[in-house]
């Protein structure tokens, strides 16, 4: 009977610190619903250690074709890591895209952790979770930080002069549409963080560059493409990636009209002309080895 009893209480106190590591799991869980099995597939069928993510970069971005496009940075309650892969906005898109090629490059055994770290590193500012102001939502300053840190390199000023210069404030202006800006502390700190984005200048190469031969032939598969936004308090109309094929390079985003991520059937440069009232220019970006 006391054998029974043993055996008794030590299930119950299995059970218990099986509840309290189950709760302290689900505490540290990023936002969002995370399909551990696709993004571990993802990450070994591009297993390439010590290669360079840009020529992954296409690859990744394709397996993400048709996927729904959702508001998923307004969604954003907490500003917690989002390791979604059901939905993509812009920029999650391109935190996505990035630290898998990223990831998939480097040494190692990888395990889920390890791409929640690489996704974090790239999707907030000097790769430091702290709430909703620390994620970079503005391509600009995802563009300025990870350029400092040396994750990417912009080639857009290799080939032109031209810039224009705004006030990045759209996301507070419209704090009614993105769900952390509804608690005050976190509606300050974004307001912050624009005030070091006005009177920002952005560089950008003029639409028809998209043609011009020295441009097409120097860019690459997997390098990143910023359609810009003619608004004067915002930066990216689209944020992509190249794809090259036979006929030349087509851009992969997720895509606001057709509500899903989409290869565009159209060439790069084409597909400005067709969009020419919606954009002024375009930025180009690679990733550093």
């Amino acid at each position: 009977m006391k054998k029974y009893k043993l055996s008794f209480l030590s299930c119950i106190l299995m059970l218990a610190l099986a509840l309290s590591f189950a709760v302290e799991a689900s505490a540290a869980m990023p936002s969002g619903q995370v399909d551990t099995v696709k993004i571990m597939n993802i990450i070994e069928m591009n297993y390439t250690p010590g290669g360079d993510p840009t020529r992954l970069v296409g690859k990744v971005a394709e397996s993400f074709v048709g996927t729904p496009a959702e508001e998923v940075t307004m969604e954003d309650a907490t500003g917690n890591l989002n390791m979604r892969t059901d939905a993509f906005d812009d920029m999650s898109f391109l935190n996505t895209v990035v630290a898998l090629a990223r990831l998939s490059t480097s040494p190692g055994h990888k395990r889920i952790n390890e791409y929640a770290d690489e996704l974090r590193n790239i999707t907030y500012r000097r790769g430091n979770e702290d709430g909703f102001a620390s994620k970079m939502v503005y391509v600009s300053d995802w563009i300025v930080d990870n350029k400092s840190r040396n994750n990417v390199t912009e080639l857009t000023e290799n080939y032109s002069d031209q810039f224009r210069t705004k006030s990045l404030e759209k996301v507070t202006r419209e704090r009614s549409r993105y769900a952390a800006l509804k608690d005050s502390a976190t509606y300050e700190a974004q307001k912050m963080v624009e005030m070091g984005y006005r009177t920002h200048k952005i560089p950008h190469l003029k639409r028809e560059y998209a043609a011009y031969k020295d441009v097409k032939d120097n860019l690459k598969d997997g390098d990143i493409v910023i359609i810009l936004s003619p608004e004067p308090s915002t930066d990216a109309l689209e944020i992509g990636v190249l794809r090259e094929r036979e006929d030349g390079f087509h851009l992969i985003h997720p895509s606001k009209t057709e509500g899903k991520v989409v290869e565009e059937p159209e060439v790069l440069d084409r597909y400005l002309k067709r969009n020419a009232k919606r954009t002024y220019g375009w930025r180009w970006l690679r990733l550093k080895q």
